[in-house]
């Protein structure tokens, strides 16, 4: 696995200035990630709200980290501590995920956690 750079062909490209000029909040670089997930038919994980927002405008599938958290320990890949552990380092880190969505899978992660304990 790892990183896979991935390119932009010249409508792709010439897409981020049409997206940019509409859209005041995300980046350069955020608007070509858009692009790609939805060229590439994958969901984009980000927790941005604000860049989340404009993707579901753009009909991108987007959920947040939190999401991305809850998914890896209900499927195993990650125990529900570590889940509970990562959105932790999220918040001493100044991330913002948002906070109702995150406080309430927290508390269902840490239930489900001293169930398996």
């Amino acid at each position: 696995m790892g990183i896979i750079i991935e390119p932009l062909n010249g409508a792709e490209v010439a897409e981020i200035s049409e997206i940019l000029e509409e859209y005041d909040k995300p980046s350069y670089e955020d608007v070509s990630v858009l692009i790609l997930a939805r060229s590439r038919n994958t969901v984009l994980i980000s927790g941005d709200e604000n860049f989340r927002h404009v993707a579901v405008q753009l009909g991108i599938v987007c959920h947040g980290t939190c999401w991305l958290l809850d998914y890896l320990a209900n499927q195993s890949i990650i125990a529900y501590k570590d889940a509970i552990s990562a959105y932790q380092r999220m918040q001493q880190n100044g991330r913002n995920p948002p906070k109702e969505e995150c406080k309430s899978l927290s508390a269902r992660w840490k239930k489900k956690s001293k169930m398996l304990d």
